[in-house]
């Protein structure tokens, strides 16, 4: 290839100024958001050191430079792995610095020395690289990237003045490449001086740039990461758990105002859905995975899950509407109808999220003022809308039919002979699924008795069969917990749901206390979806009604559906115990399902749609410190990944060779050699260019590949004759080149391209 230039100290010196300013710029910027009140100048000894090993580095010029680079990075990672070595602070820190930029700001303080090191040797780095290359527009996609990713990681305003001087080191490689980087030195420099002159002595803050700092940061992490622990709805709030870890009790109604529901008719708002008894409490097992609302990559899912696709057959009820007014702060769950269709957030930073319980939530908790409308069918048993489009669907093909059925029918091993016996007895005169379940209905509006001042059950006795059997009496989680069990004996998918009851007065709004807390069943008919059954007795949780001892209300049975049920009634094991044994959590139930009632976080996984998220102990509630911090660290790697990726695409010989035409047969005709070079045809010592072309040319034209000799003399021409090279032979035979190589070959020269020059 050409012969190698003399040493100019000049440039050299300029070269390793402009990375100097680079990297100070970059790295200040990460570590003053970090330790806005350590000093700067030990950064500024580390990137001095680390440019001066990378400078010399860079400078050195033999054939198999890129393994020392190579050497570099495995050399600490190998270290790593037998003992620890010098990178396990260095691991901590970067730990500590994800807690300093969410919950915890003094957790980085311990680790404030490896962590600078391992900063500016990071920039350090990225800056050498980039002022060897002389690429502008990465240079300054670097800085920008840095700049803009500190202040959503929480860095203070003023530090806009670190950025100055890698503003000083761009302007050097910007003077650089139009050959007149000497007469802008004495300029740069002093514009890199005044950065540290003009630090304030301690930290200020300009309000509209922290604002949008902080609304940036918190819009990435609504839409995109979503992954932090949240509260979720619990009747425990509201009094009607009183046990807390199991169901029954005296329940004690919380008079707190909720929200203000404004609407035409009552309606059931659910929070939560639960799929699992155990016989002492409803778990949640599906709530483990979280769906941005409006991601189009899980529209499909969604729309099956909320039955938007459903019902199959039948005429449609004229859509309602309802709009929510919050009275005070709540957890994250949106309360709203079974067949809610469309939701309209009306307050900031209401993003809508749901999980595979069917659970709406936002990324935030409730606050006084928040609003929301929705437009919802409003089904309701016993309307003959209802019934017309259940019986029009009881014979069409569901394919959600199986999934639900196995998710929604299973029934605890323990239950006795005599809750079977009940439900048959409540169904005998019932055909299909409907019918069955508005007959389980009636049953226990007629024979059970509403009370919310009752005897706590024993231990080690079922619930549901605490009630069915024994005492007889209860409230909305005794009948709830009755009729989804009994439903699912008799072969009907059913799932207990807690939320709230509004009532609307005359005027059309309803205020919406504590207690209207309430719980109730919704079952899965076959091609018509969920449906709200409640059998708790008319008068539960009216405002100013404690005892609830009116008189049931009975719906209506629906006509006779023509075919029969999708799912037989299961019958009673064999072995089915007659006393009740001490029901045990399941030990398969997620962290959020803690109780239907005791308000726990769910962790959830996100992405741009769905995120994930750790699954703590169940039994453990959400507590503040026990929240663990996004890991900003990752965006870190994937930023130092972002930039190598640009400098090696930058860096493409074709690419560099479009950019400076003027330069184009010197660029091209270097990539060439290097291809060469990969098939052991390298220039000699003391061989002309075109000696070499000639002698590289026999193996080529044996493998029908383009001769050099001619690229060679048109480039020597150039070189010493300044007769500009026509580029585009060049062009054509590096690329006949390039595609005959193997891909450990190309491998090869990308990361020659990397870390060489």
């Amino acid at each position: 290839m050409s012969r190698p230039r003399e040493w100019d100290w000049k440039e050299s010196v300029t070269v390793y100024l402009t990375a100097l300013l680079l990297a100070l710029g970059m790295s200040l910027l990460f570590y003053k958001a970090l330790f806005p009140q350590q000093a700067v100048w030990p950064s500024v000894a580390w990137c001095a050191l680390f440019c001066l090993i990378l400078h010399v580095f860079f400078s050195l010029r033999f054939r198999f430079k890129w393994l020392i680079g190579v050497a570099a990075f495995a050399a600490p990672l190998v270290w790593l792995a037998l003992d620890g070595g010098p990178l396990y602070p260095v691991i901590q820190g970067v730990k500590a610095a994800s807690l300093s930029f969410s919950t915890v700001p003094e957790a980085a303080a311990p680790y404030a020395s490896q962590l600078r090191w391992a900063m500016c040797l990071l920039f350090s780095l990225l800056a050498s690289s980039l002022a060897w290359d002389r690429t502008l527009p990465l240079a300054l996609f670097s800085v920008v990237a840095v700049t803009v990713l500190s202040f959503v990681l929480g860095a203070r305003a003023q530090l806009l003045l670190y950025v100055l001087p890698a503003a000083a080191g761009l302007l050097l490689l910007l003077a650089g490449n139009e050959g007149k980087r000497p007469v802008v030195v004495i300029a740069a420099c002093a514009l890199a001086g005044g950065a540290f002159l003009l630090l304030p002595p301690a930290p200020r803050t300009v309000q509209p740039l922290e604002k949008a700092a902080t609304d940036l940061r918190q819009f990435v992490e609504d839409y995109l990461l979503f992954n932090e622990f949240r509260s979720t709805f619990s009747l425990t709030t509201e009094g009607y758990q009183p046990l807390d870890n199991r169901l029954g009790g005296k329940a004690q109604p919380s008079h707190r105002e909720v929200m203000e529901v404004t609407g035409d008719r009552t309606v059931l708002l659910r929070g939560r859905a639960y799929d699992d008894y155990s016989g002492l409490n409803w778990y949640d097992t599906l709530a483990s995975r979280r769906f941005l609302y409006a991601s189009p990559r899980f529209t499909a899912q969604r729309d099956e899950l909320f039955d938007l696709v459903r019902p199959l057959a039948g005429d449609l009820p004229q859509a309602a509407t309802l709009s929510v007014r919050m009275l005070g702060d709540a957890t994250t769950t949106l309360f709203t109808p079974c067949r809610t269709l469309s939701m309209q957030m009306e307050s900031d930073r209401m993003v809508l999220y749901y999980n595979l319980a069917s659970e709406r939530f936002i990324t935030r908790n409730l606050a006084l003022e928040d609003r929301y409308s929705l437009t919802y069918l409003p089904f309701a048993p016993g309307q003959p809308e209802t019934s017309a489009a259940i019986a029009a669907c009881a014979d069409r093909n569901d394919p959600h039919y199986d999934q639900i059925a196995g998710q929604y029918l299973e029934i605890p091993r323990h239950i006795q002979q005599e809750i079977y016996d009940i439900a048959a007895k409540a169904t005998e005169n019932a055909q299909t699924p409907y019918e069955k379940a508005l007959a389980i209905q009636r049953y226990l509006q007629t024979n059970y008795r509403y009370n919310l001042n009752v005897a706590t059950p024993p231990e080690g006795v079922d619930f549901a069969a605490w009630f069915l059997i024994g005492e007889k009496e209860g409230y909305c989680t005794y009948f709830a917990t009755a009729m989804t069990l009994l439903c699912r004996i008799s072969g009907i998918p059913a799932r207990y749901v807690t939320g709230y009851l509004a009532v609307p007065d005359e005027s059309g709004k309803a205020v919406v206390t504590g207690e209207n807390a309430h719980a109730w069943t919704e079952i899965y008919l076959n091609g018509f979806g969920w449906l709200d059954i409640d059998a708790t007795p008319r008068g539960d949780n009216r405002p100013g009604s404690d005892s609830g001892e009116d008189a049931p209300d009975h719906q209506p049975s629906p006509p006779p559906s023509p075919s029969p049920s999708p799912a037989p009634s299961p019958t009673p094991p064999p072995s089915a115990p007659q006393e009740t044994p001490t029901p045990e959590p399941p030990p398969s139930a997620p962290p959020d399902s803690d109780s239907p009632d005791a308000p726990t976080p769910t962790p959830e996984p996100p992405a741009p749609g769905e995120t994930p998220a750790p699954e703590p102990d169940r039994k453990d509630p959400d507590t503040p410190g026990k929240q663990p911090p996004f890991p900003w660290w990752i965006l870190l790697i994937l930023l130092f990944a972002a930039l190598l990726a640009l400098r090696l695409y930058f860096t493409e010989p074709l690419r560099r060779a479009g950019k400076h035409p003027e330069k184009a047969a010197a660029i091209l005709f270097g990539a060439i050699g290097a291809l060469l070079a990969a098939r052991r045809l390298r220039r000699g010592p003391a061989e002309t260019l075109h000696a070499f072309a000639a002698r590289a040319d026999i193996p080529l034209r044996a493998k029908s590949l383009p001769e050099i000799t001619p690229l060679a003399d048109s480039y020597a021409a150039q070189l010493y004759g300044r007769h500009p090279a026509d580029p585009a032979p060049f062009a054509d035979a590096y690329r006949a080149l390039r595609s005959r190589a193997s891909r450990w070959t190309r491998f090869r020269l990308a990361v020659k391209r990397i870390f060489g020059r």
